[in-house]
């Protein structure tokens, strides 16, 4: 039998404000997620979680809002961290070089038509270097695979695309999946770029629909409320894709860039780019641009290269 705690911290994102973290006991104990920051663990520490015992701290995914108390928990208490090994190689890079980690990926921007000054404040308040200290005080003690069984019960899957290492938990004997943020209840999952050549959106589509024979019954995601029925939400977000193609097909009747298919886009609570804030731009870019380069990788739309720029239109 497993034991399966909830605690919810505060994150330092406006759309999200909170993020899970769960502990699993069984045989062996694990911590699912750490949080984004000191703020969260000492959280964490004010609502009881011991530290004590713990085999495990499982990392669903790269992103600072998963892994921000993970070195803290790693350097007091000596707790193995654990994370999908693609993803472990982006840590990696950042640790070797941010500034290139950061460049590389803001001229992926520039190149899908992102104006400089959006961009020069992006190198300003990127996420990498307003995080920096977590990412290099962090260690991996396990790069996971795929098909794991990390303690007796408990398989680590991989479902790469919300980010290229992103992992979820399964324990067969409740058919509970532990999503991290592959699969989210009422918001759907930023999918994004992470180089100028990889189908992240075909990547999060295959990974849906491998999960989805799984059946979960229950899924402990990483931001909102445990819900029932995985293969309900999974449906619900493989139409959502569906209908933002069909939406970008018809606004790339002529040759525009990635950035212009994003001013033309529908997004949540009627907003538009103009009023975002720069994290909320800088995911809808990079949403416009995954699902431009997953339609182009299936043909139905076709990509050039002019002036240093990326043009996008429907054939």
């Amino acid at each position: 039998m497993f034991k399966i705690d909830r605690h919810e911290v505060p994150i330092a994102i406006r759309a999200l404000k909170t993020a899970n973290v769960y502990e699993i006991s069984g045989r062996k104990r694990i911590i699912v997620d750490t949080g984004m920051s000191d703020e969260s663990y000492n959280e964490l520490m004010a609502q009881g979680l011991s530290m004590e015992s713990v085999d495990y701290i499982f990392l669903t995914h790269m992103h600072i809002d998963h892994i921000g108390s993970a070195h803290r928990m790693q350097q007091e208490f000596g707790i193995p961290v654990a994370m999908g090994e693609e993803d472990i190689k982006r840590v990696n890079a950042i640790k070797e070089s941010p500034e290139d980690f950061r460049d590389s990926l803001l001229e992926i921007m520039r190149m899908n038509g992102t104006p400089s000054a959006i961009t020069d404040q992006m190198i300003q308040r990127h996420f990498v270097l307003d995080h920096l200290d977590t990412y290099l005080r962090i260690e991996f003690d396990i790069h996971l695979k795929g098909n794991e069984e990390i303690i007796p019960g408990v398989r680590a899957l991989s479902n790469p695309g919300h980010s290229p290492g992103s992992f979820s938990l399964y324990i067969a004997e409740c058919s509970c999946l532990f999503s991290g943020d592959h699969i989210l209840p009422g918001i759907t999952p930023n999918i994004s770029f992470y180089d100028d050549s990889t189908d992240m959106l075909g990547l999060y589509l295959e990974s849906l629909k491998r999960t989805r024979t799984l059946s979960a019954k229950m899924v402990y995601p990483g931001h909102r409320s445990p819900f029932e029925n995985a293969n309900n939400r999974i449906d619900q977000l493989i139409a959502h894709h569906s209908e933002r193609m069909k939406e970008i097909a018809g606004i790339a009747s002529k040759w525009m860039t990635a950035y212009e298919v994003a001013e033309s886009m529908r997004w949540s609570k009627e907003r538009n780019l103009v009023s975002m804030n720069l994290m909320e731009m800088n995911f809808a870019i990079g949403e416009a641009i995954s699902h431009l380069m997953h339609m182009e990788a299936d043909g139905m739309l076709e990509r050039k290269e002019e002036n240093g720029l990326y043009l996008y239109r429907t054939p």
